[in-house]
């Protein structure tokens, strides 16, 4: 019977009954691993928060359960796609795709129990999205509200700028517990000065509000006001609530509103920032559900374009599918934007998409079928005229066992890197959607910030791609029993798979180059694009506004100004202190504004100059310009530093006399992370090789998602130790790979008792 005059025979319950089944495994996978390598962002956070800031275990272990029912209903519509490709896969690779045709069943018939499976998936959808979700980010803020009531600190960095309503503060040196403060600097919006202090301590009060008591300090007020010079030995203070009260990143308030809610902030026409905010995320929770279904109804076309069948397969499809979804989804944020449609057609353009290429796929997918491609395979048919008897065999025999696991490990590598690469991009993209929005960023803007933003998503994805590649190669011999026959001719399973180990330990230089190398110099530019391009026109509305106290410290001086633009080379309202060696001012120079004129020499209009001793204030002739360096910087951020650029930031802090301990904790995990690269595959393949019998493939799964939390956690925790002061740097930096170097060994010695 020709393929093309084969019945259509409907499938039945039964075949649902089937796939679902199928399919239910791939969905949770993909959805559990989806959600968890996002959620590794916030572990280290997590930790040092219960080891330090003295917040509990159990909240932040709830706090991580509000955070992952949002993420899982953004991820959800993508996991179905994958899983019901890699089900699919899986039944063409076994030949039973091509059996129901043989009776009489149609390929592309497979969309009936398809879309019962993402009909299914869409109710799930529908349910965190207009439920779960915001109930959960309502019970986020709860507990972050709650953290900031009863520990304040909780948020307060070293360098960094603190805002509590119109106050700003900033310390040089925050203790392990963050109540503890050092070469603090407070911004006072009553008199628009700031107050100098050696120490300082914070403490709770009522109703949010925070209690800073500063120690040892100075006020020099503006030649304009005076000029005068205050000095104290303690100084009391309550401040607002913090308008940054979560220790971790903020989220869309608009994602806690229920839909009645969003409906008359919608409609709200006093603001039009939250109408349109509003309206974005009302479109968006009904849309997610629809997307679940379209992309069930693409899941058949997609998997009948394919000329072989496999799980692998599947997977690389539905990344590449949601890759082009979220990329549509920017585009509607774009062309909102550019005002050619209004928010509800930036983001429906996704759906509006898919449904037109499913409808279109599926119409070409039927006229042919899995038999007709199994019947017509040429490049098989060669493959096999070339094993036949007398055939002179490929010269490329020799080693054919290291290249074989090798192009298979490489595969496989390079296809986990791209999805999970494309979960943290994802992921990325859409937190900062309403980020793009509030500050009408342009699409070339986005493209050019995201460019500079991959290498750091890429370096943070190299180890676990690496551990889950090695994970599912040892997975896929051992189910299609290649490692029994490797064992049978002699070959033990280390030695099989010991290009995997080479390979692994050839990727770890260059996983320390991309990490020391290419991302401090990407990042720097990722923030530049951000402050220059992004933000430029916020900043600018800001600073004419109202004065923000911009400190940048430059050595021994802090730098305050209204407006910083290092692209434009352009000051205004400036002011420099220069501190002595007890880090109080010494002098302080003022400028309306002031204009770079290269090699960070800048051009001061408008100047008065004050020189302090220790019980009198003196004016002196002004200085017509100010050598700042080429360079500034707010706030010390070990990402944006090679190792040999934060060894010199470690020895200028110290020789100022503050404390370096969390910096030098920061220097020898940059020193031992790439070794993440080594000791997580050598723990997984030593796990999988200790046979036979040889583990099943989802204990080796699973082993492989232990570890790779377990090497963040341990992270989390050795970097938290150090910085509370009760490991040693060199040991809190490596702590890690000690761990796992003893349970490579661990492993290593009963893999060798077993051979």
């Amino acid at each position: 019977m020709a393929v093309s005059e084969q019945a259509s025979r409907s499938p039945g319950s039964t075949l649902s009954r089937y796939f679902a089944r199928e399919a239910l495994l791939p969905v949770l996978l993909s959805i559990g691993g989806l959600t968890l390598v996002v959620l590794t962002r916030d572990l280290v956070g997590f930790t040092e928060l219960v080891l330090n800031r003295g917040v509990g275990a159990g909240l932040m272990v709830k706090i991580a359960f509000f955070e992952a029912v949002p993420i899982a209903a953004t991820l959800l519509p993508f996991a179905g796609l994958i899983g019901s490709l890699v089900a699919l896969g899986r039944l063409g690779a076994d030949r039973e795709i091509l059996a129901l045709e043989a009776s009489g069943v149609s390929a592309a018939r497979m969309a009936g129990p398809v879309a019962r499976v993402a009909a299914v998936l869409a109710l799930a959808t529908a349910a965190l999205s207009f439920f779960a979700a915001p109930a959960a980010q309502r019970g986020l803020d709860a507990a972050f509200d709650q953290i900031a009531r009863s520990q304040p600190w909780t948020q307060i960095r070293p360098g960094a700028v603190n805002r509590f309503g119109g106050w700003q503060l900033e310390a040089r040196e925050v203790g392990p517990k963050g109540d503890e403060l050092r070469g603090v600097l407070l911004w006072t919006p009553e008199i628009g000065e700031t107050i100098f202090a050696l120490t300082g301590r914070v403490s709770a009060a009522e109703n949010g509000e925070v209690n800073l008591e500063l120690g040892s300090g100075s006020l020099v007020l503006s030649p304009e006001l005076g000029p005068r010079l205050l000095r104290f030995d303690r100084l009391t203070t309550t401040l607002p609530a913090s308008e940054q009260a979560r220790p971790l990143d903020p989220a869309d308030r608009f994602q806690a509103m229920s839909l009645e809610l969003l409906g008359h902030a919608a409609l709200y026409v006093g603001d039009h920032a939250t109408s349109v905010g509003a309206t974005r995320e009302w479109h968006r929770r009904f849309s997610q559900p629809i997307t679940t279904l379209l992309l069930g109804f693409l899941a058949v076309p997609l998997f009948l374009t394919r000329s072989h069948f496999s799980r692998a397969g599947g997977s690389v499809l539905g990344i590449g599918v949601t890759v082009a979804t979220f990329a549509l989804a920017q585009l509607g944020e774009g062309l909102t934007q550019a005002g050619i449609t209004d928010v509800a057609g930036g983001i429906w353009l996704p759906n509006g998409v898919l449904a037109i290429v499913a409808a279109i796929s599926y119409a070409l997918a039927r006229r042919e079928g899995v038999l007709r491609r199994a019947l017509d395979r040429p490049s098989e048919r060669r493959g096999a005229l070339q094993s036949l008897p007398g055939r002179r065999p490929d010269k490329t025999h020799r080693r054919a066992l290291p290249r074989y696991v090798s192009r298979r490990f490489l595969q496989l590598a390079a296809l986990v890197f791209g999805g999970l690469l494309a979960a943290y991009l994802i992921v990325d993209v859409m937190e900062r959607l309403d980020w793009f929005a509030r500050y009408r960023a342009t699409g070339g803007e986005v493209l050019r910030f995201y460019a500079a933003r991959i290498p750091l998503l890429a370096s943070r994805v190299v180890p676990m791609a690496l551990l889950v590649a090695s994970a599912l190669i040892a997975s896929l011999l051992a189910a299609e029993g290649e490692l029994i026959g490797m064992r049978a001719c002699g070959i033990p399973a280390v030695r099989a798979l010991a290009p995997v180990l080479l390979i692994a330990i050839a990727v770890t230089p260059l996983f320390f180059v991309l990490r020391n190398v290419v991302v401090p110099r990407t990042n720097a530019l990722a923030d530049q694009l951000k402050q220059t391009e992004i933000k430029a026109d916020y900043y600018e509305q800001l600073a004419e506004s109202q004065k923000t106290a911009v400190w940048q410290r430059v050595g021994s001086r802090v730098i305050e100004a209204a407006r910083f633009d290092i692209e434009r080379g352009d000051a205004r309202e400036l002011t420099i202190y220069e501190l002595g060696e007890d880090g109080l001012p010494v002098t302080r120079s003022d400028a309306r504004s002031a204009r770079h004129i290269g090699r960070g020499v800048w051009r001061l209009r408008g100047s008065a100059r004050l020189e302090l001793a220790e019980d009198e204030i003196t004016r002196v002739p002004a200085r017509s310009y100010a050598d700042l360096g080429e360079e500034f910087s707010d706030q010390v951020d070990s990402m944006h530093l090679s190792v040999a650029a934060l060894q010199r930031e470690i020895e200028l802090i110290a020789a100022e006399g503050y404390d370096t301990t969390g910096l030098r904790v920061d220097y020898h995990v940059k020193w031992a992370e790439a070794l993440a690269c080594i000791v997580l595959p050598f723990s997984v393949l030593l796990f999988a090789v200790t046979g036979p019998p040889f583990p099943a493939p989802a204990q080796t799964l699973l082993v492989s998602a232990i570890l790779a939390v377990g090497h963040v956690l341990l992270t989390g925790v050795g970097t938290s130790l150090g910085y509370g002061g009760t490991l040693s740097p060199p040991v809190a930096g490596w702590l890690p790979n000690v761990v796992f170097g003893g349970l490579v060994l661990a492993l290593g010695a009963r893999v060798w008792r077993r051979l």
